[in-house]
């Protein structure tokens, strides 16, 4: 039975005729499509947060107002609350489609502005630059 199926190939590397993934039952197109899709929605988070990082480092007032003010760092720390907050319904909505991919992109805003707000109590300069090294990585 698994041997009539087109996408079971054998592993060339070790010689043997066994089939590389012999539990596979779905086809490589739809596996390598789910890969593309995460490493896309991954692409766009990091990017989502390294832009945010470098507002943040480039606008001073918004660094004043993070560290010197109290609500600044009530704002901060809200930020930083948020992302564990919607995991929540992120949790129970995984699987209803527009409403899990709506609550995705604002997972990954609130987590974008936690982090480019980070940037304002650390050197951001250096922060930003490996996060666009790393989205440059993981482009290629």
């Amino acid at each position: 039975m698994w041997n009539q199926q087109p996408f079971l190939k054998p592993d060339i590397e070790s010689g043997s005729d066994d089939p590389l993934y012999p539990m596979m039952a779905e086809s490589p197109e739809l596996r390598w499509s789910f890969i593309r899709k995460i490493y896309s929605i991954v692409a766009v988070q990091l990017l989502l947060t390294a832009a945010v990082g470098a507002i943040v480092v480039t606008s001073h007032p918004i660094v004043t107002f993070l560290t010197t003010t109290n609500g600044g760092f009530a704002c901060y720390i809200l930020l930083i609350i948020a992302p564990f907050i919607i995991l929540c319904p992120l949790s129970y909505y995984y699987q209803r489609h527009p409403v899990n991919y709506l609550l995705l992109g604002i997972f990954t805003i609130s987590l974008a502005f936690a982090v480019g707000l980070t940037c304002a109590f650390t050197n951001g300069k250096s922060m930003v630059i490996k996060k666009c090294m790393l989205c440059f990585v993981l482009q290629i």
